[in-house]
Parts: C-alpha cells; structure tokens; sequence
C-alpha cells in the first residue's frame, strides 16, 4: 500500500475517533454547552433529547473508527464499514445546517467544513480498501 494512502487513513480515523468522541462527551454530559456554543440560545423542548439521540450515533461511529484502527490493516472491510459511516454523517451534517434555525459564527466554522470532511474521508477509506484488497478477478 501506498505510503501516504496509509498515513491518510490512519490521520482521518484518528481525527474522526477524536471528533465523534468529542461530540458524544460534549452532547451527553454538557448539551446546554452545545446549543450556546453552536446556537447561541437554550435548549428547549426535545432539544436535549434529539441531540443525545445524535450523541448516541456518534459513540457508534467512533466504536466503528476505533475497531478500523485496531483491525484494517489485517481486514479491510473495516474501512468500508467507516466510509459508510462517514457517508451517512454526510446527509445529516448537510441536513443539520441546512435547518437549523440559527447558528453562532463558531457554529458556521465548526459544522461548515464536517459535510467535504466526510466527502473526503468516504474516498480515501474506499481507495485504501481497493488498495488493501489487492487485484481481484471480475468474479470474486
């Protein structure tokens, strides 16, 4: 495997370990620091309910990155299994910005650049998995 292909897929796991675990600490333990901070407002309603039901999503996808981690190297399927995550954070990261009602200027900077991230994270998990997989017949 290519040697900056290798580097690329270990900083985005690890990157995206550290961000989705961040993200879970801050939604479950601290979600009023998470609507101040990215809205500007208090949460009211279901606020706190939905944004743990993320919280949650987001301590599955760093489960998943982690394992990545530990496992690629010797089965590769787990860089398409986080390029799947990735992918599905895509939508909701688009969807998220594209709704919410009000978003602070630390909110613009930090949930602007998530949607190209995982762009970018989806095609380098791929091409390390075609790489890692080696040539393969039309059949198999």
């Amino acid at each position: 495997m290519d040697r900056r292909l290798r580097i690329a897929i270990l900083i985005f796991l690890w990157a995206a370990l550290v961000e989705d675990t961040c993200l879970f600490l801050m939604a479950w333990l601290v979600p009023d620091a998470w609507f101040h901070y990215f809205h500007g407002i208090a949460p009211v309603g279901l606020d706190i309910a939905f944004l743990r039901r993320s919280a949650g999503q987001w301590a599955a996808f760093a489960l998943a990155q982690g394992i990545a981690l530990w496992r690629w190297r010797k089965e590769p399927l787990w860089l398409v299994i986080v390029a799947g995550v990735r992918f599905s954070d895509l939508f909701t990261d688009i969807s998220y910005v594209l709704s919410v009602p009000s978003l602070t200027t630390l909110g613009w900077f930090c949930l602007l650049p998530p949607p190209l991230l995982n762009l970018i994270g989806v095609v380098i998990m791929l091409r390390g998995y075609k790489e890692k997989r080696g040539p393969r017949s039309v059949l198999t």
